[in-house]
């Protein structure tokens, strides 16, 4: 990650306008100079558990505010390359670790947060649903969607509940250490009751769910005790304080 000065390259949530984010030519060099370890640890990785999928991710390598924008460029690389890096703790390696997240508002006003199973990578925690970009975000032209990116991930992640959301303006984008998060707006025309509901149902007809609980947040006394990922905590502090 280049060193530049401001956003959002300190501690910090923003709305922008718009994600202008653009894949690179070149694969990342980590990938190939820690091969053997990388290999090493999938073994381990898999064997502890086998669901885990080697396929295409790609990490933010550089980052800008440009005007109301944020531009930003990324690298490919494989999910086991990424996994090993994130067991030493995201050590420098020219990049962070950029995704796409739900930023969910129901009609009662809570944000919805939720809880992966055991045997993903997040599981234990609470956060926004989430995922990586991968190739099919990508478009001919190298950019790429990341509502779009964000929009396949609640479908696979809720089924059916994810028809009522309606898509609002603008991107809050968190950066907090490693993490770079860029967060779409969604309104639920529903009660946070409901739409657990609804992920329920889909759970339950779903050969492989990934979700274990729906998590409604209203005000900062509800993320007490809550094991979150550190981007998420700042995100839903600094909105729940704004309200």
């Amino acid at each position: 990650m280049k060193s530049q000065a401001g956003f959002p390259h300190g501690n910090s949530v923003k709305v922008v306008s718009r994600c202008v984010l653009n894949v690179v030519g070149d694969d990342w060099p980590f990938a190939d100079t820690y091969a053997k370890e990388v290999d090493a640890h999938w073994q381990d990785a898999t064997a502890a558990n086998p669901a885990y999928f080697n396929g295409i991710v790609h990490l933010v390598s550089d980052a800008q505010a440009v005007g109301t924008e944020l531009h930003a460029s990324l690298v490919r690389t494989n999910f086991k390359s990424f996994l090993y890096w994130r067991s030493l703790g995201f050590p420098e390696a020219g990049v962070i670790d950029g995704f796409g997240s739900a930023l969910i508002r129901a009609s009662d006003g809570k944000i919805i947060l939720v809880r992966q199973r055991p045997g993903n990578v997040n599981s234990g925690f609470a956060y926004l649903p989430s995922g990586f970009i991968d190739d099919r975000d990508v478009l001919p032209d190298g950019t790429i969607d990341i509502g779009a990116s964000v929009e396949r991930e609640i479908e696979e992640e809720i089924g059916e509940a994810g028809k009522s959301l309606q898509r609002e303006e603008g991107i809050v984008v968190v950066r907090y250490g490693t993490y770079l998060c860029f967060a779409v707006p969604f309104y639920w025309p529903m009660a946070s009751e409901e739409f657990a509901a609804q992920v329920e149902q889909h759970n339950a007809i779903s050969d492989h769910p990934e979700l274990e609980a729906v998590i409604p947040v209203g005000q900062l006394e509800d993320l007490e005790g809550l094991a979150m990922l550190p981007y998420a905590r700042l995100l839903l502090e600094t909105l729940l304080v704004a309200r």
